[in-house]
């Protein structure tokens, strides 16, 4: 795989930015499918969403990701669960499903506390489905779930009652967790203008639901062509996001990308006085999309490029937060705050966001090895984004991180779950790619580590199927933002087998 390869790749990848690129999840198309068509009675609006819950029920009788994450395959399993529970859509082949997935929760009972990848607004969600569930007289082990009733409880304290109705707030993402709550006469206020609640197909078909609207249907319609397999995705549209992490991805190749160049400019363009957020039709801001953009901005010295005032909005006393409201901090979104506030001119404001944020990534290293973040299920995505913001800061930190990268490392050259993904293979690369170029000592002791790993991922580098580690409201995969990381660590591979 040559250097010229890698450019060519990354120029085709760099064409296909759209609107986002995800994989379905199961928790989505389950509330899409119980949308019923008004023009039809007995069927659903999208009955291809319901076929794809018929077809890609696991055999254990549950919904969800490939990987086994018990957030993830509760939340999706009763939704779907529900969804075929309901209706008398293909009944010959819903009652049996419905079975199987009322015998998987009883038998399996998935242990929640001990689960890392908390799913998004799990702690509102689930107990409305259980209470949905509980209506329909499905018999399930809801007492293994009381105890989130008590986070739920947490988490509205934290949210003042204008949050629901004043307008797209980050609760809009959730809103299915108002259940017959939800208020008809104000249910058009926090829509956004593109029809759709939150950039949410579950939020947007559940307000459907309650309140028909030909603006939250044409979203729907048009989230439906995405993937074109039935399935819906956890978020749509999602441009910037997606934009701006593919471009951070392919720094080693810029100086052959100059299409780098329009894509920075446009996300310049769809910056607000509130930062960034995932798409320019969310308009909700959010630390994280708002941090990675500024260090676009800086890198591609962009005049007139925002500084760091503008974290002051997401500023909490010992960490920063990803949106407001939040319950739980996110470790990479204030690691990519830190990152963009290296490359910002020194000022006191700066020096002293930068201390907090480093004495915040210490103490959230997991026994002094790993990080783990409510944004991804893998533990090396966020090892990776911390030890890329502290390089050069905690040398002991980094150095506990590195032996423990290099410890997990498989015989194949390979990290990840499952004996292995290419995705989380390519966030350790870049981690050990990262510390080495600072640190030349280190960067002697982990080059037989990069070495196997570069290997990896050329032998798998037509590999195009990632699990889906990414946390939403489901389990579901970012293609493009994986393929890019892919060829990022390669290239910077290539730059330093020619430097020896």
């Amino acid at each position: 795989m040559t250097i010229q390869d890698l450019a060519v790749e990354a120029e085709r990848l760099l064409e296909g930015l759209g609107e986002g690129s995800m994989s379905e999840t199961a928790y989505d198309t389950a509330w899409v499918a119980r949308v019923p068509n008004p023009d039809v009675t007995g069927e659903p609006l999208f009955p291809a969403a319901y076929d794809w819950l018929l077809r890609n029920q696991h055999e254990d009788g549950s919904w969800g990701a490939e990987i086994a994450f018990p957030h993830d395959r509760i939340i999706s399993t009763l939704a779907a669960l529900i969804t075929l529970a309901e209706s008398d859509y293909r009944r010959d082949e819903s009652e049996p499903a419905a079975r199987r997935a009322i015998v998987y929760l009883n038998r399996e009972r998935p242990n929640l506390e001990d689960d890392p990848a908390e799913t998004v607004g799990f702690e509102l969600i689930l107990p409305e489905l259980a209470r949905q569930a509980q209506a329909l007289g499905l018999h399930l082990p809801y007492e293994d779930w009381t105890f989130v009733e008590h986070i739920k409880a947490d988490k509205l304290k934290r949210i003042p009652p204008i949050a629901v109705y004043g307008g797209p707030t980050p609760l809009t993402h959730s809103l299915e967790y108002l259940g017959d709550r939800l208020m008809p006469s104000l249910a058009a206020r926090p829509r956004s203008k593109n029809g759709s609640y939150g950039c949410s197909p579950s939020a947007t078909a559940y307000v459907q639901l309650q309140v028909p609207a030909e603006q939250a249907r044409a979203y729907l319609e048009r989230a439906a062509a995405v993937t074109r397999t039935g399935g819906f995705t956890y978020l749509h549209p999602f441009e910037n996001f997606e934009s701006a992490w593919v471009v951070d991805a392919l720094e080693p190749l810029w100086p052959q990308l100059p299409q780098i160049g329009s894509v920075v400019e446009r996300l310049g363009w769809a910056w607000t006085s509130m930062g960034m957020a995932w798409s320019t039709e969310g308009e909700v801001p959010d630390a994280d999309d708002t941090a990675v953009s500024l260090s676009l901005f800086s890198k591609h010295k962009q005049p007139n490029h925002p500084g760091s005032d503008v974290f002051e909005l997401y500023e909490g006393p010992d960490y920063f937060q990803t949106f407001v409201f939040e319950r739980n901090p996110s470790v990479t979104t204030n690691a990519h705050i830190l990152s963009a506030l290296r490359l910002l001119p020194v000022t006191p404001e700066r020096r002293r966001m930068t201390l907090k944020l480093v004495s915040y990534l210490e103490r959230e290293q997991v026994d002094g090895t790993f990080w783990c973040d409510k944004w991804h299920a893998s533990p090396y995505y966020a090892t990776d984004r911390v030890l890329v913001a502290l390089n050069g800061t905690s040398a002991q930190v980094v150095r506990r991180a590195v032996r423990w990268l290099l410890d997990e490392q498989g015989l194949d050259g390979g990290w990840g779950l499952g004996g292995g993904t290419v995705e989380e293979t390519a966030w350790a690369l870049d981690a050990l790619e990262a510390v080495g170029e600072r640190d030349v000592a280190l960067g002697s002791v982990v080059r037989p580590a990069i070495d196997r790993a570069a290997d990896y991922l050329t032998d798998r580098f037509g590999d195009s199927s990632y699990p889906a580690l990414w946390i939403g409201k489901g389990l579901y995969s970012a293609p493009k933002i994986i393929r890019a990381r892919v060829i990022g660590v390669l290239a910077r591979w290539d730059e330093l087998k020619r430097s020896d």
